[in-house]
């Protein structure tokens, strides 16, 4: 099977209220706060070492039988400049946490040494059916 290397597209960055520990590389959260600010609407987001996806893409996630993931509570909120950003107001999905517990190369979902995503062809397939236009995907 063949696996993909993706950089989802970075609309935001950790909040205040995201619980992390630096001392472990990659570092480890146990509570993720997101910030958008400049979203252009892709279903999967990225801020180093979090990723988070939009409902429907977590159902997707989850009707197809994938392993290698855990869908989890995130807390995302829009940034004080985001609607200016985007020039008008946002209608932000609702959006939870994708966490790897995975190993990447083996299940469908994992996170490489450095804590960049992994995926199988299969899961790759499922994320497309979402919107992807600005995330990196080369294989790996």
């Amino acid at each position: 099977m063949s696996y993909y290397l993706l950089g989802p597209e970075v609309a935001g960055e950790l909040g205040d209220d995201t619980v992390m520990d630096a001392s472990a590389h990659p570092p480890t959260v146990s509570r993720l706060q997101y910030v958008v600010q400049d979203w252009l609407g892709d279903e999967i987001l990225e801020s180093t070492p979090c990723f988070i996806v939009t409902d429907h893409l977590a159902g997707l996630i989850e009707g197809a039988g994938l392993t290698g993931y855990r869908l989890a509570e995130a807390d995302v909120v829009l940034g004080e400049d985001a609607e200016e950003l985007a020039g008008g107001p946002i209608d932000l999905p609702k959006f939870q946490w994708l966490q790897l517990p995975g190993r990447a190369g083996s299940d469908d979902f994992g996170a490489s040494a450095n804590g960049s995503l992994v995926v199988s062809e299969r899961a790759l397939d499922v994320l497309r059916q979402g919107a992807l236009n600005n995330c990196d995907i080369a294989p790996a």
